[in-house]
């Protein structure tokens, strides 16, 4: 594999000079920037992704498609390649964060519904409620206020604005904040940093002859369940207009400690970087093929030998993703995401690290270019 890895042009040093820790802020700071609840994405943090396209020249570049809203599906894609619905790769993050559904409530106090997997225990967090501007095409304040939750009671506690009704949605009112000599990043981060990783990837990879499909997803998050349905809905959306890829890698939050529905990592802590797992949601979600989970370890211990740090998550708790969607189309799916810690804010703000984030995007080229080599074809083939 590092053979591989070696013989691509350029490679190693296109890595080194495009993905980098300040073009890094700049992308999560403008996604982190704009709240984007379910369903909000297209008004929401789609345009801050155009706009990051566009100051970067990567609009304009040749081999390069973007669509805001792709075929009215709510979700945005980004492809490389020449091939209009047949992409050997397909890398798959979401745009939109957790929110809650108002119920009627008195004295500024409104019973909250999860749209979401519902993570904060108890206490207060300051939290805004959101709805759209018809005029402006844009979601804006409508007030702000604080999520309690005291034991099964999940509410918003109004501080200014309302009253408040349907079609609005409460977020967590949150900033980025990053500490450069640590690394450590806090905010929502579910899913940005991966969506930010895939954008870094994006300007190595339009310089290499591949087939990518880049899906910036909407309406992942949703009610828990154990079946598939309440969740992942804006994916489904998205993956019939496209031929079935060679691999599918779906990247999002890794638990970074135990959580109610299984334990934290073994032996890993955010800031090592980019890891990989078997299944999600404890094999209710999707598992990574035998013959494909060692391709990544062999994977794992090459891109080492150049200073990319991915590590296996073995016994950790995944949640399931975009994976639920990509399985309708192909087994071959890659679990490749971060540690985060208090995903959902569920005892403080979540909290990542950017040297992590920088592994996932090279880790997401030299997976992709390695799928486009004849290495692949060898390695995955059957058996005769």
């Amino acid at each position: 594999m590092l053979g591989v890895l070696d013989r691509v042009p350029h490679l190693f040093t296109r890595l080194a000079q495009e993905v980098t820790e300040d073009r890094a802020h700049r992308y999560i700071a403008a996604l982190e920037s704009v709240p984007a609840p379910s369903q909000t994405v297209q008004w929401t943090r789609v345009p801050a992704v155009e706009r990051l396209l566009g100051e970067d020249g990567l609009l304009d570049a040749p081999g390069i498609e973007w669509a805001r809203n792709f075929e009215r599906s709510g979700n945005a894609v980004l492809t490389l390649g020449v091939e209009s619905r047949a992409k050997r790769v397909w890398l798959l993050a979401h745009l939109d964060q957790i929110s809650y559904l108002l119920d009627p409530g008195t004295d500024g106090t409104y019973p909250l519904v999860p749209l979401c997997f519902h993570m904060q225990r108890e206490g207060r967090r300051p939290a805004v409620a959101l709805g759209h501007d018809l005029a402006s095409g844009t979601l804006t304040v409508r007030g702000r206020g604080d999520i309690v939750v005291d034991g099964s009671s999940i509410v918003f506690q109004a501080r200014e604005g309302g009253p408040f009704g349907p079609g609005l949605r409460v977020v967590y009112d949150s900033q980025l904040e990053w500490n450069r000599e640590s690394g450590v990043l806090t905010g929502y981060l579910d899913d940005s940093v991966a969506c930010t990783a895939m954008l870094l990837a994006a300007r190595v990879l339009h310089h290499y002859p591949v087939e990518v499909l880049i899906g910036f997803t909407d309406e992942e998050e949703g009610a828990p369940g154990d079946a598939n349905q309440s969740f992942g809905r804006g994916g489904r959306r998205l993956v019939r207009f496209y031929e079935p890829p060679d691999l599918a890698i779906v990247a999002d939050v890794h638990e970074s400690e135990a959580m109610i529905r299984g334990p934290g990592p073994r032996d890993l802590l955010p800031g090592e970087g980019a890891v990989f797992a078997e299944r999600s949601s404890s094999g209710r979600g999707t598992v990574t093929p035998p013959h494909l989970y060692v391709f990544q370890q062999e994977m794992a211990w090459a891109l080492a030998q150049r200073g990319i740090h991915l590590h296996e998550n073995w016994g950790g708790y995944v949640s399931r993703s975009e994976d639920i969607n990509a399985t309708i189309v192909t087994p071959n799916i890659a679990l490749i995401g971060f540690l985060c810690s208090n995903r959902h804010y569920a005892t403080d703000r979540p909290s990542a690290n950017m040297r992590d984030l920088l592994d996932l995007a090279r880790v997401f080229v030299c997976y992709t270019l390695l799928v486009h080599s004849d290495l692949w074809g060898r390695a995955t083939a059957v058996g005769q």
